[in-house]
């Protein structure tokens, strides 16, 4: 039995991960909807799904066509949402109150305040052993930290620790020249 999922965006890392890697693994997920601000990108993002014909939400697609009669549907039991920053935690607790599991891209909010509120209001309105909620962050997969993380086990409890890195997004790299990037406020 696969998990019916539903794509909440249409960006550049929707099309170039997210979407790869839910048609990648047709045995664990069926892609059920996709869900954009506009019906036109919804549209574009959906001619990239061969094996099915997922249904379509929009802003601009009626209100038949929303994102809380996407949120209605029991066939979705997972969402993966990729939006600007500022929708991000209006679309992530929705979600979650609609008792779909969620993956979301990072940043979860335009900073820490909103970001801490976001988490406090999930430990305390979802039964998180029911309904998981995830940030797609990548980097818990590489191979330095899965052996950081191995290394730290064999010292038995941990009190607390701290990691420093720093990475670059050149002008010029297509993920630096997106708007969302440059003005965190952009919708």
């Amino acid at each position: 039995m696969t998990i019916g999922i539903a794509v909440i965006g249409s960006g550049i890392f929707v099309q170039e991960a997210h979407l790869p890697g839910i048609k990648a693994n047709g045995d664990l997920f069926s892609l059920k909807a996709i869900y954009s601000r506009s019906l036109s990108s919804a549209q574009k993002l959906s001619k990239e799904v061969e094996s099915s014909t997922p249904d379509l939400y929009a802003e601009d697609a009626g209100s038949d066509k929303s994102y809380a009669k996407l949120l209605e549907r029991s066939d979705i039991e997972a969402v993966v949402i990729a939006l600007p920053i500022l929708a991000q935690p209006d679309f992530i607790k929705k979600a979650l109150s609609a008792g779909k599991h969620v993956l979301s891209e990072k940043p979860i909010a335009k900073d820490l305040a909103t970001a801490h509120e976001l988490l406090d209001w999930y430990h305390k309105n979802i039964d998180t052993k029911k309904t998981i909620w995830a940030v797609a962050e990548n980097f818990r997969y590489l191979g330095r930290f899965q052996y950081g993380a191995e290394q730290v086990k064999e010292l038995g409890d941990v009190l607390g620790f701290r990691l420093r890195m720093h990475a670059s997004v050149g002008p010029g790299a297509k993920y630096y020249e997106t708007e969302w990037r440059k003005k965190p406020e952009y919708q």
